[in-house]
């Protein structure tokens, strides 16, 4: 229930948004996209035109007709031209909306707004998203598989993991989905998979209000299909070019499914965090680590816990090999009522979109 930079409450003027950017892009914004004429200058003296597509964790992706998508190092720019409109947030959760233009001297950012120009460091900007863009160009994610079988023992070992994330200046959309399975010798040894659905809402100071629905399954600690909703709020505490820290707290109720008995409905409160550390010089490295708490407010003495870590190293552009380890615990399991525990690293290569 943590936001990436940042749990989903549909209502008609989220869907109305959609359905906007849907039309600009066959509308009048369409021809905006084939425009790439934003000049972005390096310390060196160099001059890239292209088509900004993103900022974030230390890098500019701009599209150029010359070598089509190229990742600059956030530190190396000293100016940004650009007519078209964007939505920026500084490291302390300020946003403004503008164009953008030069500096004099070179080494800032001139944000163009309605009320007149404002200057910052480049290295207090944290986000920058063009206004411009279209319902699918505004999802940024990955995709990794691992694939394991080792013959002595007859085991099958498989993993997934997905995420992507919608932004827009005051919300964003976030979906993830992790599988794990193993078989050996004929005999299914563990299935483990979660699904999830969050919108976050963006309020002053890094503060957001958060939504959430899901799906949980795991046959070692005895649940066949766990399905939940969630609401929340939490605080970005940390947010800077590489580092990324958030907190939040909420409440839960689902519906339990053991492997073995009767279905039962739960509610939990949640404390949880996220944090996020990016190295963007070649090669790009990203560190995570999550970890939520679970007490039950209908189970007395129940406890659960999710956690996770993960290092992802890049191999070539938008590809990467992962190492990531889970840990799963309940003190009373669905089936037997008694503390489990399942854990496990996995090893895997993605891509990122």
């Amino acid at each position: 229930m943590s936001p990436q930079s940042h749990v989903w409450h549909p209502r008609p003027r989220f869907f109305a948004e959609i359905f906007l950017g849907a039309a600009l892009l066959f509308g009048s914004g369409a021809s905006a996209f084939a425009q790439k004429t934003d000049v972005i200058v390096l310390e060196n003296g160099d001059r890239l035109t292209g088509e900004i597509k993103s900022y974030g964790q230390g890098r500019l992706t701009i599209d150029t007709s010359a070598v089509s998508i190229v990742n600059i190092k956030w530190n190396r720019i000293v100016s940004i031209t650009s007519d078209k409109l964007f939505d920026l947030q500084t490291i302390d959760g300020t946003r403004y909306f503008g164009t953008l233009s030069p500096s004099d001297p070179p080494g800032k950012l001139v944000i163009e707004t309605a009320s007149g120009k404002i200057t910052l460091e480049f290295l207090d900007v944290f986000l920058v998203s063009p206004l411009y863009q279209s319902f699918w160009r505004r999802w940024d994610g990955s995709l990794d598989l691992g694939f394991n079988y080792t013959e002595s023992s007859q085991l099958t070992q498989f993993n997934l993991n997905a995420n992507g994330i919608y932004r827009r200046p005051t919300f964003s959309l976030e979906s993830d989905i992790s599988v794990t399975y193993s078989r050996q010798n004929g005999v299914t040894g563990a299935s483990r998979g979660t699904y999830s659905i969050a919108y976050f809402r963006f309020l002053s100071d890094r503060w957001f209000v958060a939504t959430l629905v899901g799906l949980d399954r795991n046959i070692q600690l005895g649940l066949d299909l766990r399905v939940l909703g969630a609401v929340g709020g939490g605080r970005n505490l940390i947010q800077t070019n590489q580092t990324l820290l958030a907190t939040y707290v909420g409440v839960t109720v689902n519906h339990e499914q053991p492997v073995e008995g009767e279905s039962k409905y739960n509610s939990e409160a949640v404390i949880g965090g996220k944090y996020s550390y990016f190295m963007y010089d070649f090669p790009k490295i990203t560190l995570g680590a999550a970890l939520a708490v679970y007490p039950s407010l209908t189970e007395s003495g129940r406890v659960r816990l999710e956690a996770s870590a993960s290092a992802k190293r890049e191999i070539v552009s938008d590809f990467y090999i992962s190492l990531s380890l889970f840990d799963s615990f309940d003190s009373k399991n669905p089936t037997t009522g008694q503390a489990k525990n399942d854990w496990g690293p996995t090893l895997s290569v993605g891509w990122t979109f």
